[in-house]
């Protein structure tokens, strides 16, 4: 799955080998999460360890997004009411945040809309899932959180190439989630995000559908499990585009024809996905800072 060019591979593992792992308690954590039938006091109990990750999940369930009239002041209760899927998306993408927050750099790439972007697509993400029935859905906001983080891990490990690329795209003004960066990345660099991405995701252990998000969302029909939900993300990705760099004005030609194709979709389904998206855009920015926070 992750593939790198041959000769760079050498260079590339030697550059990443120090990347950080999980910490302990996000790993225990996710792997609760992960087994069939777990209480949610048994995931309460091992997020109330971590206090950081403890007033995260509290600010996001008390965020307009969940729209309740009282504070939720119980973590299980939060937790509850976000669902182990969400509470797993906020444990990894909180955790990822803070391991890589102190790393920008003037010229680099610009973590704060790296995140916002990342947010939009898993918000996109989430409202696609309510109408496209994709049965690899249930981790969809985790994995279009996280599908980018390649991204991150060259900007601070591949500093100086990275930035290179990053100032060609300026000069273009070429935007940096979209196919024709991708390919900027590959031909400056002979890796990209998403070999990266996959790499880091398989390191991590994450779930095979997260992983397949981060490592084929730019090439969705090579994915070899999750191909719906993989098609979805990538779709995502490019609703939140238009919504935030094209100002939320409706234009086919930005969609990928296959994407379209692959779920049958016209152009009312487009704008209505559309405005549904942009009226959660409140929200989402609430979202963002309960995962960004440093508390």
């Amino acid at each position: 799955m992750n593939k790198f060019p041959s000769a760079a591979h050498e260079v590339i593992l030697k550059r990443i080998r120090d990347i950080p792992s999980l910490p302990d308690v996000v790993n225990k954590i996710l792997a609760v999460i992960s087994k069939p039938n777990t209480p949610a006091s048994e995931i309460a109990r091992l997020i109330s360890y971590d206090p950081g990750l403890t007033s995260k999940v509290l600010r996001m369930v008390n965020s307009a997004a969940y729209g309740f009239q009282r504070q939720i002041s119980s973590i299980q209760h939060g937790i509850m009411i976000l669902g182990f899927n969400n509470v797993r998306g906020l444990v990894l993408s909180a955790s990822i945040f803070k391991l890589f927050e102190d790393h920008a750099y003037p010229g680099g790439l610009n973590h704060t809309q790296f995140w916002e972007h990342s947010l939009g697509t898993a918000v996109a993400a989430r409202l696609l899932a309510k109408s496209l029935r994709v049965p690899e859905a249930d981790d969809v906001f985790s994995a279009a959180m996280l599908h980018d983080i390649g991204k991150v891990v060259l900007d601070v490990y591949f500093k100086e190439e990275y930035q290179a690329v990053l100032q060609t795209a300026r000069k273009d003004e070429m935007l940096t989630h979209g196919a024709r960066f991708y390919h900027l990345e590959e031909a400056g660099m002979g890796v990209t995000h998403t070999g990266i991405g996959g790499f880091l995701a398989s390191k991590w252990k994450l779930p095979v559908n997260i992983t397949e998000v981060i490592q084929y969302h730019h090439q969705p029909h090579e994915a070899e499990h999750c191909q719906g939900l993989v098609h979805l993300v990538a779709l995502a990705n490019e609703l939140a585009v238009l919504q935030y760099e094209k100002q939320g004005i409706y234009q086919r030609e930005h969609f990928t024809p296959a994407l379209l194709e692959y779920f049958n979709l016209e152009d009312e389904d487009l704008q209505q996905f559309l405005e549904l998206l942009k009226e959660d855009m409140h929200s989402a920015q609430e979202l963002l800072n309960s995962i960004s926070s440093p508390k």
